[in-house]
Formats: C-alpha cells, sequence, structure tokens
C-alpha cells in the first residue's frame, strides 16, 4: 500500500477503536457513542480514493493527503478558472420567488412553505386564481399573495395549468413595476408544497451568469414520469429557475404561446415549450427534486447526489422523512433547522470504513440527516446508490428510475444497515475564527429486522447508541469547481 495512504489509513481506523482494558487508543468510545471527525472541508470523500495517486474519482471533488490539507485532483485543478463577469455575487436581494397556488389549496399546504420563507428577507408572491376568504386573515408568515389577472379560461385545454404557467410572466410584470427592479436577475418559480433551500438555491445561481439566458431545474425521478411528459423540462414542483433575460421575453410572447400549446397536459411542458421557442434549453441542477416517488424517500436523502439540496416536493404524500418525528412537516422542520448551520454541506455524503478483529464496518453519512452502519463491508460505489426505499409515483412500481439505485430485501438483515437518525446539531468557532458544526444521530430502535443478523461485526454494532459527527462548515463558494457531474 502506498505508504501515504497506509498512514491515512491508520489515522482513520483509530476513529471508530473500542475502549477495552487491553487497548486505549486515543480516539476511543464514549458513553457507548461513535464519534467520527470528517477533516475534509470541501467534498465527501471514502477511503478508496487515498490508494494511490492514480485513483479515479467515484464523486469529483477533493481529499486529504497525509498532512491533512486538501489537495485537488489534477484533471480538476484546469476547470477552476471561475472569474465571474458578474460585478458582485448574487444574493437573496437579487432573487424573486413565484409561488403557484389557489384559493383553495394554500392553507393546506402553507405549512411547508413556511418551513422556508423569511419575511422581510425574501422578495416574492403567492399566485392565486381568486380572493383568499373574506372571512380569512393572510398570515404574515407567508409572502404576499397577488391575484392572476390572466383569464386561462380563453386559452384552452386546462386553465389551471395555464395559469400556472404564466406563474414566471406574472411576477415579472409584478416586479418590473416596483422600485429596485434593475436589481433582480432571477426567477425562482416554484409550487404551493414546494420546500427551498434558498442559500443553497443562491450558491448554485453563483455559478452562472445572470445576463445570459438561462432556464434551470431538473427532471422526474420516475421514468414512467419523463417517458410520459419529457426529459428536457424542468418539472415545475421541484422548482425552476430562469434568468431575468428569459422572464423578460416569455412577458411578450407567452400568451399567444400558450394558445399554440393549449394540447399539452401540464404547466411544466408549458412552460418549456415556449422557452425552447427562445432557443433556450434546460441546464439540469440535481439538488432540484420533483420526488416524483412514492412510500418513503429515506433511500434518496441518505445518498444525495453531489449538488447542493436546492428543493423538495410532494412530501404531504410521503411518509414522514426520519422516525423521530410524527409529522411529516416536523419531520422536514429538522431537515430545514440543521440546514442553517451549513446549507453547503447538508445531505452531503461522506464514506469511510473500520476494519479490524471482530469488526468490518462500512459507514456512510448523509450530513444533517442520517448515519448507516453496515456489519460488511460495501464498495464506494454501492453506497452511492439511494436504497429503494420508495416506488414510482403513478404506478407504486420498483422502477426504473432516472438514477441508479440498490434493492431493499427484507430478508437478507446482514445486507442492511443500522441507521441512525440526526437528533441535535449546532455550531462552534474556534479560536482561529473556523466555523465547525457538531451534528448527533440516534438509532432508530423501530427497526425489528436486525435481529435475526447473528454476523460479529453485526452484534457489536448493535453496542452503537449514537453517532456524533463533526466538520468544518463548508464554503458555498466551493460549488463552483462542480462544473459537471
Amino acid at each position: 500500500m502506498h505508504s501515504r495512504a497506509k498512514g491515512i489509513l491508520e489515522k482513520f481506523q483509530a476513529l471508530f477503536s473500542l475502549r477495552s482494558e487491553e487497548s486505549r487508543p486515543r480516539w476511543f468510545w464514549v458513553r457507548r457513542s461513535l464519534y467520527g471527525l470528517l477533516v475534509c472541508s470541501l467534498f465527501p470523500f471514502t477511503y478508496l480514493v487515498l490508494l494511490s495517486d492514480e485513483t479515479t474519482f467515484l464523486r469529483q471533488g477533493t481529499f486529504c493527503d497525509s498532512t491533512n490539507r486538501i489537495t485537488t485532483p489534477v484533471h480538476l485543478r484546469d476547470r477552476l478558472s471561475l472569474d465571474s463577469t458578474v460585478p458582485f455575487a448574487t444574493d437573496l436581494s437579487h432573487i424573486v420567488f413565484g409561488i403557484s397556488s389557489s384559493a383553495e389549496t394554500w392553507d393546506r399546504e402553507r405549512p411547508y412553505n413556511e418551513l422556508w420563507w423569511r419575511p422581510g428577507e425574501m422578495h416574492g408572491y403567492v399566485w392565486l386564481d381568486e380572493e383568499p376568504p373574506a372571512d380569512s386573515t393572510w398570515p404574515s408568515t407567508s409572502p404576499p399573495y397577488r391575484v392572476s389577472t390572466f383569464n386561462a379560461s380563453t386559452i384552452g385545454g386546462s386553465s389551471s395549468a395555464a395559469q400556472i404557467a404564466r406563474t414566471v410572466v406574472e411576477s415579472y410584470k409584478a416586479v418590473m413595476a416596483e422600485p429596485g427592479s434593475r436589481e433582480i436577475r432571477w426567477f425562482v418559480i416554484g409550487d404551493d408544497g414546494t420546500v427551498l433551500f434558498p442559500e443553497n438555491v443562491v450558491a448554485m445561481l453563483n455559478k452562472y451568469d445572470h445576463e445570459e439566458m438561462y432556464y434551470i431545474g431538473s427532471i422526474s425521478e420516475s421514468v414512467e414520469q419523463t417517458v410520459r411528459h419529457s426529459y428536457s423540462i424542468a418539472y415545475g414542483g421541484a422548482g425552476f429557475v430562469v434568468s431575468q433575460s428569459v422572464a423578460a421575453e416569455l412577458a411578450l410572447m407567452m400568451d399567444g404561446c400558450l394558445e399554440r400549446y393549449a394540447n399539452l397536459y401540464g404547466s411544466d411542458e408549458r412552460v418549456q415549450s415556449c422557452i425552447s421557442e427562445l432557443g433556450v434549453i434546460l441546464t439540469i441542477e440535481p439538488g432540484f427534486h420533483q420526488v416524483d416517488l412514492q412510500d418513503d424517500i429515506y433511500g434518496l436523502l441518505a445518498a444525495h447526489p453531489v449538488a447542493p439540496l436546492l428543493s423538495l416536493n410532494h412530501l404531504r404524500h410521503l411518509k414522514p422523512i426520519s422516525p423521530h418525528w410524527e409529522t411529516q412537516v416536523e419531520a422536514v422542520k429538522s431537515l430545514v433547522e440543521v440546514s442553517q448551520h451549513d446549507p453547503s454541506r447538508t445531505l452531503q455524503q461522506a464514506i469511510c470504513y473500520e476494519h479490524r478483529p471482530g469488526v468490518n464496518w462500512s459507514v456512510s453519512v448523509s450530513w444533517g440527516y442520517s448515519v448507516e452502519v453496515y456489519p460488511q463491508h460495501v464498495s464506494s460505489k454501492e453506497l452511492a446508490k439511494p436504497l429503494m426505499t420508495f416506488r414510482t409515483w403513478r404506478t407504486r412500481s420498483p422502477g426504473p428510475f432516472t438514477f441508479d439505485v440498490r434493492p431493499v430485501d427484507p430478508n437478507r438483515a446482514c445486507e442492511l444497515p443500522l441507521i441512525f437518525f440526526l437528533d441535535q446539531a449546532k455550531s462552534e468557532t474556534g479560536r482561529n475564527g473556523i466555523i465547525r458544526t457538531i451534528t448527533e444521530y440516534s438509532r432508530n430502535m423501530t427497526d425489528s429486522v436486525i435481529s435475526s443478523c447473528k454476523l460479529q461485526s453485526y452484534i457489536k454494532a448493535l453496542e452503537l447508541e449514537t453517532v456524533t459527527v463533526y466538520a468544518t462548515k463548508m464554503n458555498p463558494d466551493d460549488w463552483k469547481r462542480v462544473t459537471s457531474l
């Protein structure tokens, strides 16, 4: 083994060692808790990337050498000249949020919207089809509402789809009539049940020149949906972004365009069709999640792509994302709150291994959400694939999906991980001014399938009650290094 890699491996082996009468290593058990130190401050890594200088990266990023310095792969260095022509960085003041809703559905969906909306800090509107009930008071915790002035019934086809498709134009016209409209660079459009992660949206948009014509979003997770609709549209529930120049052009031609595409099923397809007439194609950002899935999306969240978490949708239709909470709103609130400690690192995956007599663990961390401990060696290639804890959106079938998955077989208990979900998080600043986060995860004790696995390594893992993860706060500018996936 390469001497440098061997030294790093020995350091990490010490991180997951038991304290006993015979052996008291430097890093040891404290109150039966597993303490893991994530020494890389940028992107996820595995032991595999340390084995040789020629190792191919499973996920492009940075890794630690024997001196714990951050080093950059040669094939990535050539792409790091990212001097922007933008005079200064994009922030929330440059973004307008347009939320498509209706007077009938807003009260039902607004708890999800209010998880991320910040009155006074953000600029945007909820677009309704009609005035809310006269005897109701619009909540101050929600974005201000506007009623669409567009008579969608004259278009033909689905009037609601046409109205929703026009949200970007309504938002553009509304903000252009206000002081300070010259500062607006981007329009972020979503549904009333879309949960956005604003800091990550800002970090993502700083990769792009707002003066160019951009249409940014992501496709469905279910192949049956993409085949039925399109692989080239940004699915609206996930949220999508258009630059100011695209919004301006749409404002000039949207009404006539909607008439031309009145036969299309939904607002997503109509928006994409109109934008395609401008010669603009979809730029995919995998952190937008339509969540065209049923049942439990644990697997998707535990193995997130190397991209900032931008949005989640369809949450009302799913099981709570964490068993620590009774309702979905409470569970998602926990994720939103922990993301405020380190937005860029939220759900980012880190993988490590522990091998010694009686123990053969593979550990996968989804920061701010969960930790998985497997009682056997599982390759990083496999750990990067989400466990198939979900089904397709329309037919509840076991796939296919638009990403790789790992099947889950309850009858093969030793292949299943022990899962620890987030309990608490805090941030602290060191004397050198560097901010680090401390997140603690506890095991899901309701998992009954573990009892049938008799591997010694599994029995050892059952002694774990909590996992504590230390991580340096990630710089959002680091996402500029990921120019392609």
